[in-house]
């Protein structure tokens, strides 16, 4: 019984500590800022099974920006570590999967959420940058060492957006669904 035990035991520990699998850097075809390229990169993105860091820096500058002016994965990392959104120790290979903790950090900042008192006191934690994004319902369930598919990095991206557009249940009957992020829709009186 105790060496089965045991058994179980040591085999969780391997299975849930083993390294991201990799992915691929991001296609130079797929690089560019302009739309086509752009949508090109979100649609192959959702056939891939392991979004790699250099594919999800790519996707976290567009959706920033609008733009990635990068021309290599060095440059992504530079231009988030100067941003505050990677720490400066940041050093992973591009083709590596990137890490749900890796892009909690940078989906915090990106939100500007403080978090609760673990992510204030602690820091640019990744484990608690998680915790809050699963809080605020834009993470599923997670770890901070888990990677993503392409499919669920896109998907995670569309929840940011909503969560940035916010309810719009919370928006009078009267504002237009096109005008909710408009300063005119937040004081415009109700009887209009």
């Amino acid at each position: 019984m105790r060496s089965s035990l045991l058994s179980v035991v040591l085999i969780a520990i391997a299975i849930g500590c083993h390294t991201p699998r990799s992915g691929k850097a991001v296609d130079p075809k797929l690089a560019g800022s302009e739309p086509s390229a752009q949508i090109d990169f979100w649609s192959s993105m959702t056939d891939e099974s392991v979004a790699s860091n250099d594919q999800a820096f790519h996707g976290l500058l567009l959706y920033l920006d609008g733009k990635d002016d990068s021309p290599d994965y060095v440059t992504r990392v530079h231009t988030l570590k100067t941003r505050g959104m990677l720490p400066y120790s940041f050093n992973e290979p591009a083709e590596q999967g990137v890490r749900r903790g890796t892009v909690a950090v940078a989906l915090i900042k990106l939100l500007g959420q403080k978090g609760g008192v673990s992510l204030h006191v602690l820091g640019d934690s990744p484990r608690y940058a998680v915790r809050e994004l699963m809080f605020l319902n834009v993470y599923p369930p997670s770890t901070p060492n888990q990677t993503f598919s392409g499919n669920e990095f896109v998907g995670i991206i569309g929840r940011v957006e909503d969560y940035q557009r916010g309810n719009p249940a919370d928006v009078p009957a009267a504002v237009l669904p096109g005008e909710m992020n408009t300063p005119a829709a937040a004081t415009r009186p109700v009887s209009e």
